[in-house]
């Protein structure tokens, strides 16, 4: 007897007192359940050692893969900085080039200078040597006095010019040197708004290694995908498109005004647009904003707005679409690139990042991402000041802080000045002494710099007649005024 509850052999005694209840049977007969639950598990164990087998070859395969692209990337990386080194290896020859050529024209007029110079200091030390000799002669008489007008004019040479050669233009070789060549970079380094991500391309879709161009591989068939090197199967990662031939673009946007243009050429059946991040990448659907997508197509000749119904467009044959997305307002637009003609403008309030989605179905068809221009612009640290009106009023109120210490603070100014001078006429002395007996009566305020009013009536509001008496006393000239510009003159006459 064997009891399968509790996996132990049994006599007969036992197994009525002891394991009553429990599953007992014969040896053999317990032996082949036992066999069967056995094989069972074998089989379990067996299903999930090939899961474990399917996972390590996937972990393998990814392996391949990375090590592929990796290795592609590698090559690209150093093929895209090779064309840069070549282009800063031949700019630099130029450069060099050019600063040879004009060291070599300074070296040829100085040595022609020098070569000139030196046949005047040869005709001149020849014209010495004649002087010379004739003083030597040692004759005084007739035939010295003879020779003397000739050996004179011989001594007359004009003064030679001082020369000053042109020197080598440092500042055009090296000035802006590195900036310059940096600006002129963006002729051979062209800028993509948005550059595709292979991770997301789907089925037959080839990527250009600048990531800015795919095509549809001909000689694949459906759900079969390849990687850029072609022994290495594409793994099937959660972001890829399957079975579509879709992609995105690496760059996802969740605010501000974004703007790209695709050149679809001859393809014959595309779809372009935005898709949100929470696409699915698996299922089939159609697309619709309903399924995260907002694009237009053409299928069968025919420009279409996939909406819910899909719309029709009126449009002529395109070659260059332009996409514009507005994130922040809620609108992409499409246009006709060439002739800048809207198509299309879906308006919808996004609530999560967008990518520029692209689609292509036709045999050897394809998209280009075309390249932005590039302007370089330089800041400036200027700030314009704008005026700021000044009103009559404000003036007033402003005129109000004016104290007799500011008066004070003037008529030391003036006595400095006076006393530099050293010396006045009487009528200035006399217009100084009715200053400062003005002083003495001046009141604590005045409501202009350049009038004095009465002391304001004591409450807490002012009244329209008193501010209407400040405006017409403010035109009548103030006496200190006059007193600084008499100073000033005698200032300027004791200088």
């Amino acid at each position: 007897m064997f009891c399968l509850d509790d996996l132990e052999p049994l006599c007969q005694q036992c197994a009525a007192v002891s394991h009553a209840g429990h599953r007992v049977y014969l040896l053999t007969e317990a032996a082949t359940d036992c066999k069967a639950e056995l094989k069972t598990s074998l089989n379990g164990l067996k299903k999930k050692m090939i899961s474990f087998e399917v996972v390590t070859q996937t972990c393998q395969h990814v392996s391949r893969h990375n090590q592929a692209e990796a290795k592609l990337t590698e090559e690209h990386i150093k093929k895209d900085f090779e064309s840069l080194h070549q282009f800063l290896r031949e700019e630099e020859a130029a450069r060099l080039l050019a600063l040879r050529e004009e060291r070599e024209e300074k070296k040829r007029g100085a040595e022609e200078e020098i070569d000139r110079m030196n046949q005047v200091i040869h005709s001149l030390e020849e014209k010495i040597q004649l002087v010379e000799e004739e003083l030597d002669a040692g004759g005084d008489g007739v035939g010295f006095l003879e020779h003397y007008q000739d050996t004179m004019s011989s001594t007359c040479h004009r003064e030679p010019q001082k020369v000053c050669r042109p020197l080598i233009d440092v500042a055009k070789h090296l000035g802006n040197l590195q900036y310059a060549e940096w600006e002129k970079m963006k002729h051979i380094a062209p800028y993509t708004p948005v550059t595709l991500d292979p991770r997301t391309a789907g089925q037959s879709l080839r990527v250009s290694p600048g990531l800015n161009s795919f095509h549809i591989t001909p000689g694949l068939s459906h759900g079969q995908e390849q990687s850029l090197d072609l022994a290495v199967p594409i793994p099937a990662n959660p972001e890829r498109f399957h079975p579509y031939s879709r992609i995105l673009a690496r760059e996802g946007f969740e605010s501000g005004l974004h703007c790209w243009d695709i050149a679809v050429g001859a393809t014959k059946n595309w779809t372009i647009g935005v898709a949100a991040q929470s696409v699915s990448r698996k299922a089939e659907f159609e697309v619709c904003p309903e399924a995260g997508l907002w694009c237009i197509s053409l299928r069968e000749g025919e420009y279409r707005a996939l909406t819910a119904p899909a719309q029709t467009l009126n449009s002529h044959q395109l070659s260059r679409v332009r996409v514009r997305l507005d994130w922040d307002e809620g609108t992409l637009d499409f246009m006709n690139a060439d002739s800048e003609t809207h198509l299309f403008t879906f308006r919808h309030r996004f609530t999560e990042k967008m990518y520029p989605f692209f689609e292509s179905t036709a045999l050897c068809g394809g998209f280009a991402v075309l390249a932005k221009r590039v302007n370089i612009s330089v800041e400036s640290d200027y700030v314009p000041v704008e005026d700021t009106a000044i009103t009559e009023e404000d003036q007033v109120m402003k005129s109000e802080s004016c104290t007799e210490g500011d008066i004070n603070a003037s008529s030391i100014k003036t006595n400095s000045k006076i006393s530099e001078c050293g010396r006045l006429t009487e009528d200035k002395k006399m217009l100084i002494c009715s200053i400062r007996e003005e002083k003495k009566t001046i009141p604590q305020r005045c409501t202009t710099k350049d009038q004095l009013i009465k002391t304001k009536p004591a409450g807490k509001e002012k009244t329209k007649d008193n501010k209407t008496a400040a405006k017409k006393q403010s035109s009548k000239p103030r006496l200190n005024v006059t007193y600084h510009v008499s100073l000033n003159r005698a200032h300027q006459q004791c200088e």
